[in-house]
């Protein structure tokens, strides 16, 4: 089924307009005691049209915040048209995001309402109240409390800034004045006024609140339909949260366009539902596809006999093939030849890979951070093609994608419709455009450093742009680091290659100043564990005990020389720690699961010291 791009110059209208033409058509899905819920976009538009309605009752003013702390979830979405077509601007909070920085976004957005997810949620304000008088009332999706009985007091029973959205979507019932409220407020939205604020993930100090208008996302939303070929029929398992800007792009191409969208019950479940689902695309941050690059791998390392030799032989032919092609060359007769005899194999692991996905994937779309060469190699040997974009918070997501037309390994794809792109004289990659934000909320001069007169939008990012037009980063501006021989290094780079490893999780470089380079590791321990007990090793029931054993050293160490091998001198990793515990979001990680490098620093730097004390660096 084809249809085109909703009509209308904000989202509002985009969402009024898909709701009025296809309203019988399946917009959401969700799991409801075991069952798949069908949600029509008529059904959408109804619950938002309650949420919004009721909060008008409350008296949210049009322009005013209301902040959104949830997992990615159907309510999520009812809220958020449901606040904007209430005139309101939608300031969503990541779920990772501990107390203080929960009352920092609240205070700096000045939000009148908060729409949270349940009652672990709701500990994250309550003792913070009396510090938030702006805040008028706290609404919550789901209120069991399994640490009580049913019968016990409700935890917020006694607090009247607190009400339950079952409260809510009574109280926006209302069929008369406030209903004509709704409509014009609806109607009444234009191009520059904010649909949003979104919080920046926060690498280094608090973050800041960029300023996205309707036509930052309409713009988006033009150059997103123009690169991925999806429309009504397709079907794509949602699971990123909606906090962030990358899965907050796709929300709003699905009211562009019109596919179903169903909400994965939780980060441990996506695999399950997606095949319950069956979706045709699905988008994730690389973390993901690194992890299934890593089960794979480890499925191909526990093969015995003759396929533990002929399996990996057939994938590294692939992979050899395709580097010649990327490379301009043709696939030369021997490779050709071994293609053919490996075929099965990789026939195999394809229609494996298949299998898990649901088995009518199209592909698979990757941001918000950067994606290996590798794993995108490793999927598109298997048939499946990852379409790695970039783009910001503050370009309102992507200004580069890969696409079915215009496709080049190892880079992040060409400029989307409407955005221009340059390289600045010290590398840096500027971009200016539609989908480029207002400014940063209340900081006028931390938005003069990035956003200059002449419209330009400097990235912090390094990167070069090759005689095609496609864009290739190397790394943050900031994160270069510079030996004691003046060789520059871009760590993500590195960082990126030995993940590929399926012993390793996370990987932070160091080696600013410093004569070699060191880095942190932590392990994948299902990878590991597997391993152990394949080598005769009962492992130990925690992480920390696990990583002290020398036969884990062992592996780790395998897999550093294994990632060395591949980099020039300078880059290599001449020793490495493993730490105690996984990093987290929320602490090491951002919310899309890029390193905080000053904070791994500052809480681990006594083992970097004693790494380059014991060795002379």
């Amino acid at each position: 089924m084809t249809v085109g791009v909703a009509q209308g110059t904000t989202i509002t209208q985009r969402f009024l307009a898909r709701a009025r033409d296809q309203g019988e058509l399946v917009a959401l899905r969700r799991k409801v005691n075991g069952r798949w819920e069908e949600i029509t976009w008529r059904g959408y538009a109804d619950a938002a049209r309650k949420i919004g309605q009721g909060l008008l009752k409350l008296g949210l003013e049009k322009g005013q915040a209301v902040s959104l702390l949830s997992e990615t979830r159907a309510e999520w979405a009812f809220s958020d048209m449901g606040i904007l077509c209430a005139g309101g601007v939608t300031v969503p909070i990541y779920h990772s995001c501990l107390e203080d920085e929960v009352q920092y976004i609240l205070k700096d957005a000045n939000a009148r309402f908060l729409l949270l997810e349940d009652l672990t949620q709701w500990a994250k304000v309550r003792e913070a109240l009396p510090d938030l008088p702006q805040l008028e009332k706290v609404v919550i999706f789901d209120t069991r409390d399994t640490k009580t009985t049913t019968a016990a007091k409700a935890p917020f029973a006694d607090e009247p800034k607190v009400m339950t959205l079952d409260d809510l979507l009574a109280l926006g019932e209302d069929e008369g004045e406030v209903r004509a409220h709704y409509d014009a407020a609806a109607a009444a939205a234009g191009p520059d006024d904010v649909v949003t604020l979104i919080y920046t993930s926060g690498t280094t100090g608090n973050p800041k609140g960029v300023v996205l208008t309707h036509k930052n996302a309409t713009a988006e939303c033009e150059a997103l339909a123009g690169a991925i070929e999806v429309g009504p029929d397709d079907v794509t398992l949602a699971f990123l949260p909606l906090a962030h800007v990358f899965a907050r792009a796709l929300h709003w191409l699905q009211i562009a366009v019109g596919y179903q969208v169903a909400f994965a019950e939780s980060i441990t479940k996506v695999v399950d539902n997606m095949g319950e689902i069956r979706p045709t695309f699905f988008a994730a941050v690389p973390r993901v596809y690194e992890k299934i690059h890593g089960a794979v791998a480890g499925q191909i390392n526990a093969l015995t006999g003759f396929k533990a030799s002929y399996v990996p032989w057939a994938l590294q032919t692939a992979l050899e093939r395709q580097a010649r092609l990327a490379a301009g060359e043709g696939p030369g007769f021997m490779n050709g030849l071994k293609l053919k005899l490996g075929g099965p194999a990789l026939k195999k692991l394809s229609a494996g890979l298949g299998g898990k996905v649901g088995g009518r994937m199209r592909f698979f779309v990757s941001g918000g951070a950067p994606l290996s060469p590798e794993i995108a190699g490793f999927f598109r040997v298997l048939g499946f093609t990852i379409y790695e974009g970039y783009g910001l918070t503050e370009t309102t997501a992507a200004t580069h994608i890969n696409t079915p037309e215009h496709y080049k390994l190892g880079t992040v794809g060409r400029v989307v419709k409407g955005v221009e792109q340059k390289i600045a004289s010290d590398g840096e990659i500027l971009v200016r455009g539609g989908v480029i934000m207002r400014e940063y909320h209340n900081q006028p001069e931390a938005t003069a450093e990035v956003l200059k007169d002449d419209g330009w939008f400097h990235t912090g990012d390094i990167g070069v742009i090759d005689e095609e037009g496609f864009l290739k980063i190397t790394d943050r501006k900031k994160d270069i680091l510079i030996t004691a021989a003046g060789k520059n290094i871009a760590p993500q780079i590195v960082e990126n290659h030995v993940k590929t490893h399926r012993f390793v999780s996370q990987v932070c470089l160091f080696g600013d100043k410093r004569k070699f380079c060191v880095a942190l590791l932590t392990v994948d321990e299902e990878q590991v564990r597997a391993q152990l007990t394949a080598d005769g090793v009962t492992p130990p029931p925690t992480l920390a005990e696990l990583v002290k054993l020398p036969q884990v050293r062992a592996y780790l160490q395998q897999a550093i020389d294994e990632k060395n091998a591949d980099l020039p001198s300078y880059e290599t990793i001449k020793y490495f720690e493993l730490l105690p515990a996984e990093f987290e979001v929320g602490d090491e990680l951002t919310p899309s699961l890029k390193v905080k490098r000053k904070v791994v620093a500052a809480k681990y730097g006594d083992l970097v010291d004693a790494l380059y004390a014991a060795h002379g660096g």
